[in-house]
């Protein structure tokens, strides 16, 4: 292991004398969630505020002229008003190759990201291990609009088999700039994996789809939770306003539609957020 480890130092060393330096950025965000519980039935849906602090920083290592090195660190915390069983804190790192196809600032970049993080949740059985990769194809169309194309497999593995969830998801996205430091971004998204969903029993169509199915109290009431596979159809707008150069403002809508056949789960998140780079 200590010559492994030093190999990587003789490595990473030389990359790192050619890097630009770290920028942080963080980025604090207040959302509502109208149906954070998952749920189908007017009864059992539970709304609530969520609360999340990002940090991220990042050094950038010069490959060439059109490839480069992104190897940084991230932190993310989540806090809910009511329902604290659902408090956590990840930690890890990220590594991320981008290749630029051809020179000028209309020219396309293409990125692959992978992260890595150890969870730590307030109901302990919800800690355990995240992972990522992640494809991105970016385009500026001109000087005020751009357009993003992501796909993403992610995977956490939890302490209790319930809260194991792995997906996989695509996004589009467009942002244009409507008036001088006024940005508009829409977007749609399509995910598939598994989905935690929470109901007042008995739901007998909720346990012949389920693949794993516990008492839970997270929302303070006799829930079952249900880990089910279901696909998700969203989108969204966010309108963005640099306050000075290195921070912004962002407000936003999104929409989810989550299904399982014959069930459905509509949730809508109405967020603000600040972020600052350093």
């Amino acid at each position: 292991m200590k010559k492994l480890l030093a190999a990587l130092g003789l490595l990473v060393a030389p990359l790192l004398t050619h890097a630009a330096p770290w920028a942080p950025t963080l980025t604090a965000t207040a959302v509502w969630q109208s149906n954070a519980s998952n749920a189908d039935r007017s009864a059992d849906i539970l709304g609530d505020l969520q609360f999340r602090a990002d940090l991220a920083a990042q050094q950038r290592v010069s490959l060439g002229r059109d490839d480069s090195l992104l190897l940084g660190a991230r932190l993310e915390t989540e806090a809910w008003l009511r329902f604290d069983g659902l408090n956590r804190v990840a930690l890890g790192p990220t590594v991320s190759w981008s290749h630029k196809f051809g020179l000028g600032p209309f020219a396309p970049v293409f990125s692959v990201e992978l992260a890595a993080s150890g969870v730590a949740a307030q109901e302990s059985r919800r800690s355990g291990l995240a992972g990522s990769a992640a494809l991105a194809l970016r385009k500026r169309l001109d000087e005020v609009t751009r357009v993003s194309l992501t796909y993403e497999r992610a995977r956490h593995d939890a302490r209790a088999t319930l809260f194991d969830r792995t997906g996989e998801e695509g996004a589009a996205s467009i942002s244009r700039e409507l008036v001088p430091d006024w940005n508009l971004t829409a977007s749609v998204r399509y995910r598939r994996g598994d989905v935690l969903a929470y109901s007042t029993p008995p739901r007998a169509d909720l346990v012949a789809l389920s693949k794993i199915r516990e008492s839970n109290s997270t929302f303070d009431r006799a829930f079952i939770a249900y880990s089910l596979d279901a696909h998700s159809l969203g989108g969204g707008l966010a309108l963005s306003h640099p306050l000075n150069a290195t921070s912004a403002f962002t407000f936003g809508y999104d929409y989810r539609n989550t299904t399982r056949q014959p069930v459905r789960y509509i949730n809508h998140l109405v967020s603000a957020a600040r972020t600052h780079q350093g």
